[in-house]
């Protein structure tokens, strides 16, 4: 994690016009703003497979994979990201159209035997708006709608294709996987090679998609797996490296179960030992359980955990506002009266979320307190 988790929270709460909302793993998976090529393709009206006509832009349409597309025309697609290496005549890509734009896009080659896998990953999104309030943040208009995909279907779909020897697929599948809801992970308890995925877990050349990969061994793991996560735990902890430790922390619990949180927070949350970008990561942890399902770590306990936080760490108290915000937990009224009172926060980010926390509560107390500091800050 590269950004203050405070400024992070505050900074997607105001974009989606709320809270964190649901659990996402992208929570622990994506770099904070970061827009997968699914999502891009799920805005396009049009998506197709096309040959390169030459070394530059122009691009015929060959297969239609979303969309009314016609067939055998000539667009013009620029590339999607900067290191695309030119495009070659007669090979496949696959581009799609962006129908506020009206513009083409190159995604890269692409095997003409992954056509009806994406026809299939973009069914299950059907780009209507629903009754939900979480949204990605909104860096841009792919992200201007709730996410509406069907990630009951999408999940199953996308994780035989982890890893794919065809880069672009792989590129994709392992893009939708971070993304997804951490709900939907635990429903592929039964469908995960964990052989294939603790091969992944150690082979350097995936650092980057270790984490996505930690947690999908704590859903279909087992003992073995635990003590694999302990022992990584532990050098982590003497070495204070924060690489994949929220990801191993929230595979562990889903490993081990709420019984764990004791350990956590004597080891990370209560140490004064340990550094900063590595309470963010316990932080981030526990709020992918605090904001699942409770069949494996009661939200409560995750409250109980952050409210054991905030009475310890007065100055850190605004990193965990946002999360209670969303769930409702009023329990923290008390504490976070306390913090305001006692002046101990002092980064502007964190007054706020805890400003927000309180005037949101149904607490008069509370509602009194935020305005008061709110006057006094003005």
């Amino acid at each position: 994690m590269t950004l203050k988790l405070g400024a992070a929270l505050l900074g997607a709460a105001l974009l989606m016009g709320g809270g964190v909302g649901d659990a996402f793993a992208c929570a622990i998976c994506l770099s904070a703003m970061s827009v997968s090529t699914g999502q891009k393709l799920d805005a396009s009206d049009q998506v197709a497979l096309a040959t390169s006509l030459s070394a530059g832009r122009q691009f015929q349409l060959a297969e239609t994979i979303k969309g009314d597309v016609s067939l055998g025309s000539t667009v013009e697609a620029s590339a999607n990201h900067s290191q695309l290496p030119p495009p070659e005549a007669g090979k496949l890509y696959l581009i799609a159209r962006n129908g506020m734009s009206g513009r083409w896009t190159n995604y890269g080659l692409v095997k003409r035997e992954s056509a009806a896998w994406l026809r299939e990953i973009l069914k299950t999104n059907d780009g209507r708006a629903k009754a939900s309030r979480h949204a990605w943040p909104l860096v841009s208009t792919v992200q201007a709608l709730p996410d509406t995909t069907n990630w009951s279907d999408r999940i199953g779909l996308i994780t035989p294709y982890l890893e794919n020897n065809d880069p672009l697929v792989a590129e994709i599948a392992f893009g939708e996987l971070s993304r997804a809801p951490y709900e939907s992970l635990r429903g592929l308890k039964s469908a995960i090679d964990t052989g294939k995925v603790r091969r992944w877990i150690d082979d350097p050349a995936l650092e980057e998609r270790h984490d996505a990969y930690l947690l999908l061994l704590g859903v279909a793991g087992g003992p073995d797996d635990a003590a694999m996560m302990e022992q990584r735990l532990v050098a982590t902890r003497s070495s204070h490296d924060a690489s994949h430790v929220a990801a191993m922390l929230a595979a562990d619990l889903e490993l081990r179960g709420a019984s764990r949180l004791a350990w956590i927070e004597d080891n990370y949350l209560l140490d004064q030992g340990r550094s900063l970008p590595e309470i963010e990561a316990t932080l981030l942890a526990l709020n992918v359980h605090g904001g699942a399902s409770g069949d494996v770590v009661p939200q409560q306990k995750v409250v109980d955990a952050y409210r054991h936080f905030i009475r310890a760490r007065k100055p850190m108290a605004g990193f965990v506002a946002t999360y209670l915000s969303d769930w409702k937990a009023w329990d923290a009224v008390p504490d976070y009266i306390e913090v305001l009172r006692s002046n101990a926060v002092t980064d502007p980010a964190e007054q706020f979320a805890i400003v927000v926390y309180l005037k949101d509560s149904p607490s008069a107390e509370a509602q009194a307190a935020a305005a008061a500091f709110s006057a006094q800050s003005n």
